[in-house]
């Protein structure tokens, strides 16, 4: 297995369309980053690696994406301290211990708003832990954290103390804290059939870096620095290792080539990116592991009617748009629907790549496939109902 983190601390921003709920999405799907890998080994290595590359994969050998999450780096007193890698927030009841418990059923609106969880959150789903659920574990109002994460954030002073002094403090630093931000520009396009110019305005989400302070007893306080980015892993068991090092090369090409959309305005680029062996990774364990339970897919998947019933929770992602690549950009690519990252399912499912373009262009031009392969994490014993 391989990390790959996306740094971003220049060009940190992208524009990757809308999700379900027409709403900016904050992630890099999984199949839009395998059509940028795709499109990166035709760049280096031309259309045979390309074939050769997916009739691997259209026959059965294991390489599989997770969508691209967010990341936060944390600084303290400007050295490097530890990072924290988020994955969607699981569709499950989740078990929180008796007083948090009350504080959920207290304040629904404050969960309902949560995003992501840490993988610590993951771990503890597996262990069959209980979990706290308070003000203090909750970063930037999307970002559900373990108690064992505040240490890394100098928050765990929070947990001790008078209530209403550390939330006063707490959502001081919290107010200083912005992961990323959502904001609309005004451009104009040239219609691609008529060549009329047509004004519109683009989304864009830009990573924010922030910087807060702690106070402590002594009068001293500590500097705190958060850096956020994506990452995403990949599982290569049984991959060809030559292939497997055109991929890694596809996977550096991001950073200049880019992924998503609105690419020549500057978006989805990034200054550097950085490939890290799966054991160095420090939830590689959760990964693999193989409990009894549910598990969430950390991809899009495409699975088929008879794995239907393996889904428990879910929500659809609906993919439409134009195929990108050398040929064209003017072709539009048949509408699909994947199962959206955060569902939960009884046991894996494999998925499958689909072929998306018309069967004209197929034919004459090449076949364009969008990636529903599943990418599962383990989360331990389902809850009956969801929350």
């Amino acid at each position: 297995m391989l990390l790959v983190k996306l740094i971003c601390r220049q060009r940190k921003s992208f524009s990757i369309g809308k999700d379900y709920t027409n709403q900016v999405s904050t992630i890099v799907h999984s199949d839009t980053l395998f059509s940028a890998i795709c499109n990166n080994i035709r760049k280096l290595y031309g259309n045979e690696a390309l074939e050769d590359f997916l009739d691997i994969l259209k026959g059965g050998s294991k390489l599989k994406l997770t969508s691209c999450f967010h990341y936060i780096d944390i600084q303290k007193e400007g050295k490097y301290l530890t990072t924290l890698y988020f994955v969607p927030k699981p569709s499950i009841r989740f078990p929180f211990d008796k007083d948090s418990q009350i504080f959920f059923e207290s304040n629904p609106k404050l969960f309902k708003k949560i995003e992501f969880v840490s993988f610590d959150i993951i771990e503890k789903l597996q262990n069959g832990e209980e979990l706290n659920f308070s003000n203090f574990v909750v970063l930037d109002d999307r970002y559900l954290l373990d108690t064992k994460n505040l240490q890394s954030l100098g928050w765990d002073k929070f947990l001790e103390g008078d209530f209403e002094a550390n939330r006063k403090e707490f959502e001081g630093i919290n107010e200083r804290i912005s992961v990323y931000s959502i904001t609309e520009e005004q451009k104009v396009a040239i219609s691609r059939t008529k060549k009329d110019s047509i004004p519109f305005t683009w989304p864009k989400m830009t990573f924010n870096v922030s910087d807060y302070f702690v106070w402590h007893e002594n009068n001293e306080k500590t500097n705190y620095t958060l850096t956020p980015g994506f990452y995403f892993l990949i599982k290569e068991d049984k991959f060809p290792i030559e292939l497997m090092e055109k991929v890694r090369a596809a996977i550096i090409l991001i950073m200049d080539q880019g992924i998503g959309g609105n690419r020549s305005l500057g978006c989805g680029l990034c200054d550097e990116i950085t490939v890290i062996e799966g054991k160095n990774f420090p939830y590689h364990s959760l990964i693999y592991h193989q409990n009894s339970g549910g598990y969430m897919n950390l991809s899009l998947v495409f699975p088929s009617l008879n794995d239907l019933k393996k889904v428990k929770f879910f929500n659809l992602y609906d993919k439409s748009g134009y195929i990108y690549s050398a040929d064209t950009r003017s072709q539009r690519f048949n509408d699909i629907k994947f199962i959206k990252e955060g569902a939960i399912f009884t046991e894996k499912v494999d998925g499958r790549l689909v072929q998306v373009a018309s069967e004209e262009f197929a034919e004459n031009v090449h076949k364009v496939f969008k990636n529903g392969l599943g990418f599962y994490v383990n989360i331990g014993k389902l809850e009956e109902a969801e929350q």
